[in-house]
């Protein structure tokens, strides 16, 4: 009888020992995953630590989430489609056309030189400049036959038809 009771004492300090062990290793463990700490802690003191680490990255991740959404939402309205601006100024022999659309542009700009030059224009200069979502085409053209002109009400209507 005592042989029986003597080996399952030692059963449960052999499996006692295995278990601090494990618990040691997973200590290790969690020691390493946390920020370098400037000395050796005790296990309470690991635990706390490793909660508390828990909940800062918790509250960091749920910060990035809000920045996330808030990102998305500033880039899903600086993409909205907004409607062109087009402004023609006459300048007796010179047309001044000035457009402002969003970078979806639906039309070629060729299209709008094209009906400047059938409306009796010849372009002496084109820009374009980009800033944030919008795009601001400045054409600068000159009627052909000075003396003739062009026909800024034909080319205001002609060029609205085409952007809208």
């Amino acid at each position: 009888m005592e042989n029986g009771v003597g080996s399952s004492r030692i059963n449960r300090c052999l499996i006692e020992r295995e278990r601090r062990r494990n618990m040691k290793t997973l200590y290790a463990n969690l020691f390493a995953l946390l920020p370098p700490q400037p000395s050796k802690m005790s296990v309470p003191e690991l635990v706390d630590q490793a909660t508390a680490y828990v909940k800062h990255l918790q509250k960091k991740l749920e910060k990035y989430k809000q920045m996330k959404v808030q990102l998305e939402d500033k880039r899903a309205t600086a993409y909205t489609i907004r409607p062109p601006v087009l402004n023609i100024r006459d300048l007796g022999s010179n047309l001044e056309v000035h457009l402002i659309t969003g970078l979806n542009m639906e039309f070629a700009l060729s299209d709008f030189i094209s009906i400047l030059q059938e409306e009796g224009a010849e372009i002496v200069s084109a820009t374009c400049h980009h800033t944030g979502d919008r795009a601001i085409y400045t054409i600068l053209s000159q009627a052909i036959y000075p003396r003739i002109g062009i026909a800024t009400s034909s080319v205001h209507e002609r060029l609205t038809s085409l952007i809208c």
